[in-house]
């Protein structure tokens, strides 16, 4: 097949994937507590109050992020209304654009079959797949800071004006996406790598002045315009979220120096099992080496630090991409010297062909059954999730028996059809995933009730999904959570009462519709015997009121 033609082939592949596994029914499932609520909320209330540089959450000021994916999402609901689809889209799209711009930069300095297994890899990566549907700013994060390692790169091989211009751009962009920690990366990722490559004096090329004068006239006015109306930003932003989230666990949000381990492994499989050796075997390469020193600072970086969460990772994807794809590739048709990576992924095969066969066993449904007041019914409701698993794994398992299969070209074939199905079940069950992890039901039911209450509360916890779906704000009992700077503010006082406020409330002549934990339900009927009525649970959560 002539190159053209093969570009044109992987092109086709890669949108048809892409369609079918970021924006395909991207609308059919509830927004997430809790992140997913936030983010829906923000802009939602951004677009309601034509108020762009004040984030607010519940009406209340919220500081935390910057706002590139709030504004993004403002654009997707001003064109096409507000939804659960049109908030998924942004971040769809920033998946999406690492996906081809991995390709279309990789296939520069490498060839069309190595960028191809490269974003098929990235695609397929079960941890990417699932943060390119859920939304927090980590995916828009990743694209940028990817973006921005893409351009340094091509700069550093062509020395082109338009790609170190494209580094500062987008490390600006990500500056506005997440923060401070993106100059932090990219300026540290580059100083080492050209520490390695002995090419310290490169940075003369990297036109500093002019680059950083751009990187500051996109990145630094909402920042000055904030700072000059809310006298708490500097602080709270720049102290609280970043250096203090960074060198102390106060946030609540601590791990274990290995916490990133397991969630590297999880979030890249099935690939993970092979970093190692695409690591050593294109360690020799700059263009590789550069992905990779990038991998191991965001690693180091995240896992000294004194807050983690598993999302914080995923800018690490797309960069191994780009070494496993040229591995699989550049040994396509020879054999690997170890197999120890083909032994785990048969036993892994091993492992899950028989996982079906937990749903007998009664020490596992017992235990399914303590996690929430809904997990038996979708545990139960994945029976042919877990049955298709099951199956998918023993065609693999049975592969691993042929000579051919062993070796990589095969063994990438194995992998891209497990990943695929799987991806492919978890699509097919997005009906059960629209119940998990949401107030959907709580709220809907709300806004129906034949009789409207006098007011909505959320008590003894904020379920941020909330808001989004009765499109309002709710006052909030005996809760501040991440809401407590902006609960500081006088304008912030009529969404919170105390609790003894909020028992008050339910005694008197008012109707109260609430929200609250269902372990809750036993107390609050003994304080207020006969007047506490439950509509309707979710999730652990129930829909009551006092009318």
């Amino acid at each position: 097949m002539k190159p053209g033609n093969t570009f044109v082939k992987y092109t086709i592949i890669l949108l048809v994937l892409s369609y079918a596994f970021i924006f395909y029914g991207l609308g059919d499932y509830s927004l997430k507590e809790p992140d997913e609520g936030r983010y829906a909320e923000i802009p939602r209330e951004m677009v309601e109050s034509g108020d762009l540089a004040v984030p607010r959450l519940n009406d209340v000021r919220y500081f935390e992020k910057p706002p590139f994916l709030y504004w993004a999402v403002a654009v997707s609901y001003k064109l096409f209304g507000i939804s659960e689809w049109s908030f998924r889209l942004p971040n769809a799209v920033a998946a999406f654009l690492c996906v081809i711009c991995l390709f279309f930069f990789c296939r520069r300095w490498t060839d069309d079959g190595a960028a191809f297994l490269a974003s098929l890899v990235l695609l397929s990566s079960f941890g990417f797949f699932g943060m390119a549907r859920i939304v927090t700013t980590d995916m828009v994060l990743a694209f940028w800071l990817f973006l921005a390692l893409l351009c340094f790169n091509e700069h550093y091989r062509e020395k082109e004006g338009v790609f170190v211009y494209g580094f500062y751009g987008a490390m600006a962009l990500a500056t506005l996406t997440k923060g401070p920690v993106a100059p932090v990366l990219l300026c540290g990722a580059v100083l080492i790598f050209l520490l390695v490559e002995r090419n310290i004096s490169f940075v003369r090329h990297m036109k500093p002045l002019t680059g950083f004068l751009l990187y500051f006239a996109v990145a630094a006015p909402w920042f000055v315009v904030i700072s000059m109306r809310e006298k708490e930003f500097v602080d709270f932003f720049f102290v609280d979220q970043h250096f203090l989230r960074f060198i102390t666990t106060k946030h609540d949000r601590g791990g274990p120096l290995y916490y990133f381990i397991p969630v590297l492994l999880g979030g890249m499989l099935p690939w993970s099992l092979f970093i190692p050796r695409a690591v050593l075997a294109t360690w020799k390469r700059p263009d590789c080496r550069l992905f990779i020193i990038w991998s191991a600072l965001v690693f180091v970086f995240f896992s000294v630090s004194g807050s983690k969460l598993p999302p914080y990772i995923l800018p690490v994807f797309p960069a191994l991409s780009i070494p496993l794809g040229v591995l699989f590739h550049e040994s396509r048709d020879s054999r690997f010297r170890r197999h120890w990576e083909i032994a785990v992924c048969g036993l892994g095969m091993a492992i899950l062909v028989f996982s079906c066969l937990l749903y007998f066993s009664k020490e596992f449904m017992a235990y399914i059954a303590d996690i929430s007041m809904d997990a038996t019914s979708i545990t139960l409701d994945l029976r042919y999730f877990s049955l298709w698993i099951s199956l998918t794994a023993a065609v693999c398992l049975v592969l691993f028996f042929f000579p051919g299969f062993r070796k990589p070209k095969g063994l990438f074939v194995i992998l891209l059809l497990f990943s695929l199905s799987t991806i492919i079940a978890i699509m097919a069950h997005s009906g059960v995933i629209d119940r998990i992890n949401t107030a959907k039901k709580l709220a809907l039911a709300a806004s129906e009730l034949r009789v409207q209450p006098d007011i909505v509360v959320n008590y003894s916890g904020l379920d941020l999904t909330v808001p989004f779906y009765l499109k309002r704000p709710v006052v909030i009992a005996s809760y501040k959570g991440e809401l407590a700077m902006g609960a500081k503010y006088d304008d912030a006082r009529e969404i919170f009462m105390e609790e003894g406020e909020f028992f008050r409330l339910l005694g008197s002549g008012k109707k109260v519709l609430f929200i609250t934990k269902s372990k809750r339900i036993e107390d609050l009927g003994k304080r207020f015997p006969g007047r506490i009525r439950t509509h309707l649970c979710q999730n652990d959560r129930c829909l009551l009121s006092n009318y």
